[in-house]
């Protein structure tokens, strides 16, 4: 057996190989969770299956970005800025038979795994049954090697797949993404899923919250990971922003609170003010992760939600069907900066391209041209134009299109920053697109 640690949990990206299992392939005790992770009455879980990661992907956050901009700009996590995939995970199949009976094997949307308290529970979805972070009754239902189940009795909700970890933990396709965190085992880190907002309505399975923890060993290095316990509070939905998002008919779900610091600023943290995953179409427009081949849900503030509605009104003016964006949420500094991104508060997404009915794409990085009101292209005079639309009509307040730097040559970054009145380049040229002092350096 593993020996019981109090339960504390998660925190962190993983990537790769975990440490060792005991010698004797028994399982070690696990520490009990804190009395007041007991109470449990979540609500329900189901998938939204779509971006703020991709499948596996790093989710609601992740490394890097356009032009060296972390999951915020090209390349960044999923819920990332531009090139951060949703995290979020299709399927699974069930562990043990498909709606186990209580005290057997459980199964995705089945009854509670025995335990305590695992009836009260909606029905698990089964998005990362067999995998980690996902329900178990015993170690075999754990399909990956040297995998373990922490028991509904010790303190999991009908179980929850574990394994040792040093640092890193390994991730799956198509599964939440996964963190090496410590005080769940004795003697090591063990691997559990960070939140996924993509995957479960509340970022967790039914019975479990999401907590900000540290990455075993690295005290600065903080993300958002499930830990047993009851999810905060849903906003209500009848109440200021939501209550604009419900009157426009957007279909949404209200999501928790990333929970995540930027790498190696345990000091700051990212906060979402009113998050939501909004699913396409939006007011006619479907909204697609360049690197997913149908439209997925989206992490973002609410206020980008309804930015996002007056935009495909506009885009609806010039006949697109859909758009093609590399990432909204990413917990990250401005390069450069001590300044949160505006990435890392739900605000900003960025635009790569935009395909009109009749299957027409205007790509910004083939077809943006720079430092010019002398258009050679159609399509690079239909780019400009829209980018002008955008900032007369303030559906944002910073439009940074590939004129303003080297970093931003492949996409239009779009924010709500407070008080910005913003569309240009850095160095000083205004051909009628520099409108005011650059408010930051995204």
């Amino acid at each position: 057996m593993r020996t019981a640690v109090a339960l504390l949990a998660l925190s962190s990206l993983s990537l790769w190989a975990c440490s060792e299992g005991s010698d004797d392939g028994s399982r070690r005790q696990i520490t009990a969770p804190d009395a007041g992770d007991q109470q449990l009455d979540p609500p329900d879980a189901g998938g939204l299956g779509g971006s703020v990661g991709g499948a596996g992907g790093a989710p609601i956050g992740g490394a890097g970005g356009v032009g060296g901009d972390p999951v915020g700009g090209t390349g960044g996590e999923p819920v990332g800025g531009a090139g951060g995939e949703p995290v979020g995970g299709a399927g699974g199949d069930p562990v043990g038979g498909a709606g186990g009976d209580p005290g057997g094997a459980g199964g995705a949307g089945g009854d509670p795994v025995g335990g305590a308290g695992g009836s009260e529970l909606p029905p698990d979805p089964g998005v990362n049954a067999g995998w980690v972070g996902g329900p178990c009754a015993q170690d075999a239902d754990c399909d990956y090697e040297e995998g373990y189940c922490l028991q509904d009795a010790e303190g999991y909700p009908r179980g929850m797949c574990s394994l040792d970890c040093d640092r890193l933990c390994p991730d799956r396709d198509g599964m939440p993404v996964t963190f090496c965190v410590g005080d769940v085992v004795a003697g090591s880190g063990a691997c559990v899923q960070r939140c996924d907002y993509a995957a479960f309505d509340t970022g967790c399975r039914p019975g479990y919250r999401c907590e900000t923890r540290a990455r075993y060993g690295e005290a600065d290095n903080l993300r958002g990971v499930c830990v047993p316990g009851d999810p905060d509070e849903e906003p209500d939905p009848m109440v200021g922003c939501l209550a604009e998002l419900n009157g426009r008919g957007l279909n949404y779900s209200p999501a928790g609170a990333p929970g995540d610091s930027p790498a190696g600023r345990p000091d700051l943290t990212c906060t979402i003010d009113t998050p939501v995953m909004l699913s396409s179409p939006v007011n006619g427009v479907s909204y697609r992760y360049v690197t997913q081949e149908t439209p997925g849900a989206m992490y973002m503030s609410c206020e980008l939600a309804a930015a996002l509605y007056e935009m495909s009104a506009l885009l609806r003016e010039y006949d697109v069907v859909e758009v093609g964006h590399i990432g909204t949420y990413n917990c990250r500094v401005i390069s450069g900066t001590d300044i949160l991104s505006e990435h890392g508060k739900g605000t900003a997404i960025d635009f790569k391209w935009f395909r009109t009915a009749d299957g027409h794409v205007y790509d910004v990085e083939d077809h943006w041209e720079h430092d010019t009101e002398n258009f050679q292209t159609a399509e690079g005079a239909w780019l400009y134009e829209l980018g002008q639309q955008m900032f007369a009509r303030r559906i944002f307040n910073i439009i940074l299109t590939p004129n303003y730097n080297a970093a931003h040559d492949n996409h239009f970054h779009v924010d709500l920053t407070e008080g910005g009145r913003y569309i240009g380049r850095a160095d000083g040229w205004d051909g009628h697109v520099h409108m005011g002092p650059n408010p930051h350096g995204d």
